[in-house]
């Protein structure tokens, strides 16, 4: 008898566990997951029609998923392999000379000329 209950606990213990993890995915991220893709379900019937809407959330949902792949699949930049040779670019930024003006600076002269001009009236 007292390993019948100490089966029933461990039983009840392991559902319990996994009740609490399922309660806390679906209280947290995956039921705000669940919305955007309620939200996104009815934005796409709406603009495509409840015919054509599924076909264009499998379209969008499988470019998505190919963008995240990749994504995961991607190396990082610093891993470059051995044989390829990086050259660093340098760029001449021609230095602004004088008498150059850009939009920012005449539009801050002709605001100052019209503020004096209408302190002069």
């Amino acid at each position: 008898m007292d390993f019948i209950g100490w089966l029933w606990w461990a039983v009840s213990s392991a559902l319990g566990i996994a009740w609490t993890l399922v309660w806390f995915l679906l209280g947290g991220w995956v039921s705000a997951l669940a919305q955007i893709a309620v939200v996104a379900m009815i934005i796409f019937g709406m603009k495509y029609g409840w015919r054509r809407a599924p076909y264009e959330i499998w379209a969008r949902a499988g470019s998505f998923g190919r963008f995240v792949w990749n994504w995961v699949r991607a190396r990082e930049p610093g891993q470059a392999v051995a044989s390829i040779e990086v050259r660093e670019v340098i760029r001449v930024v021609r230095v602004k000379e004088p008498g150059d003006i850009n939009l920012s600076t005449l539009l801050t002269v002709l605001m100052l000329a019209g503020l004096g001009l209408v302190g002069m009236i």
